[in-house]
């Protein structure tokens, strides 16, 4: 990251640049604002003086006018703000905030004296027993910050996004790549499942004080293994995270919609259930109605109508497999002939009810007070200049989750955007596109009809 002293740098570059812009546009507005007073006291004086009737009535209509709009006076000059090359205050990642400080210390911006006092502090402070990393925008990250601070459990986070060599170190201490992974003292325990099959065992607090954990308890045995990653709002999953969780053995509820003679040609997932798409909503009251539900069929096309079936018939958690059984197999993923498909139950297994469904982080959003919505058809760069405003308002929750939002195109009645940042391939940007940007979009223009997005699934 680069210091806020570095005008070399391409985001001070950038940061000049837009201070230059609104200055300029500043200039100009002022400058247009003096000559249309100007005009106007010339043409209304000599209106005003006319002999004839009309024109002095249209010269004092005019002259209204003008009061109304505000064009009757210049108004004073304001300073503009200073250009100092300096950085706008901003919120910053913990993470960020420390990789600048080394940066100002390493570049003699600051001395490392100067933090001092706070580095005794943490160095006095004693260091907690458990420790997470996480990647900023994962939902399960978020979920297991979220239990830990709900049992108030003293812990240190941090964060692996950026860090490549952090996320190297955690895989080679741990023995995988998904985030979040947790470690109490000093021995890792896996990431959001394993937490909470901790919590709902009551074996979390002695793990964290050294005590021994029994493992043959009966409170860990009632009726079913329930997946944690309950993404109400979401429509797909990749075949690679799919892939990843059922390598490292994670609880995964599958179901095949193809057709029999497709099971056969090309296999099936182990452990899936097969049930045929035309037999789905007969048959899907055989399916457990609390899990999440990965849902693949030979391409992904088929499994969205599937998932579609499910909900409607009050299976909620259900995930369609994007590219299907074809990348899987092209990912060397395994398959079994039908007849071995489904795995045996084992015989300890614990239900673990869904706390922390991944949601859009427009949520909380309340979008009963939409200001002035106003009546007028915008065209052209009005049109534009109030989808930006309205952008400007949903922005920061977005930028909240380490996001942004990207306007592509005003077509007509429908706006073109792009989500940046890490809802890439969040699995809420779907509910962060429709229920949360289009909707606001719709209440503050009635005129338009919709949102596309290279993002948004059809």
């Amino acid at each position: 990251m680069s210091a806020p002293g570095d005008r070399g740098s391409p985001e001070v570059n950038l940061d000049v640049t837009s201070a230059l812009t609104v200055r300029t546009a500043t200039v100009i507005r002022t400058l247009l604002h003096r000559a249309a007073v100007r005009t106007l006291d010339v043409v209304i004086d000599r209106g005003q003086t006319s002999k004839r009737a009309p024109v002095r009535a249209a010269a004092g209509a005019l002259d209204r006018l003008r009061g109304v709009v505000g064009l009757d006076e210049i108004p004073a000059r304001t300073p503009l703000p200073d250009l100092d090359g300096g950085h706008p205050d901003r919120p910053m990642w913990k993470s960020d905030q420390e990789k600048l400080r080394r940066y100002q210390i390493d570049h003699g911006i600051i001395k490392a004296e100067d933090d001092g006092d706070e580095a005794e502090a943490e160095a006095a402070a004693p260091k907690a027993a458990v420790t997470i990393y996480y990647r900023r925008g994962c939902p399960y990250s978020r979920a297991a910050l979220d239990l830990l601070r709900e049992r108030e459990v003293d812990f240190n986070d941090v964060d692996m996004t950026d860090d490549q060599s952090l996320q190297a170190h955690v895989a080679r201490l741990t023995g995988r790549k998904t985030s979040p992974q947790l470690v109490i003292h000093d021995e890792p325990i896996g990431g959001f499942d394993e937490l909470r099959e901790l919590v709902y065992a009551n074996a979390l607090e002695a793990m964290i004080a050294g005590d021994a954990v029994d493992e043959g308890d009966d409170a860990g045995e009632v009726d079913e293994v329930i997946d944690a990653a309950f993404l109400d709002e979401a429509t797909e999953i990749t075949t690679a995270e799919v892939r990843q969780r059922f390598d490292e053995g994670s609880p995964l509820l599958l179901l095949d919609v193809r057709r029999e003679d497709e099971w056969r040609a090309t296999g099936v997932i182990p452990g899936a259930v097969m049930i045929t798409l035309s037999e789905l909503e007969a048959r899907a009251s055989e399916l457990d109605t609390k899990g999440l539900w990965i849902v693949y069929c030979r391409s992904g096309k088929r499994s969205l109508t599937a998932r579609e079936l499910l909900r409607a018939n009050g299976i909620a958690g259900a995930l369609s497999m994007s590219g299907g059984i074809l990348q899987w197999v092209a990912a060397d993923g395994p398959t079994v002939p039908p007849e071995e498909a489904v795995r045996p139950k084992p015989k300890k297994r614990i239900k673990l009810a869904v706390l922390h469904p991944e949601r859009s982080p427009f949520e909380e959003l309340e979008l009963g007070d939409v200001g002035d919505v106003g009546e007028e058809r915008l065209e052209g760069k009005e049109l534009v200049a109030r989808v930006l405003e309205v952008l400007d308002e949903v922005r920061p929750m977005v930028q909240s989750d380490g996001g942004d939002i990207e306007l592509l195109d005003v077509q007509g009645d429908i706006v073109s955007v792009k989500l940046t940042g890490n809802c890439i391939g969040c699995p809420s940007s779907q509910a962060t596109l429709k229920q949360g940007i289009e909707r606001r979009l719709l209440q503050r223009i009635p005129q338009l009809k919709g949102i596309s997005s290279p993002q948004l699934q059809a």
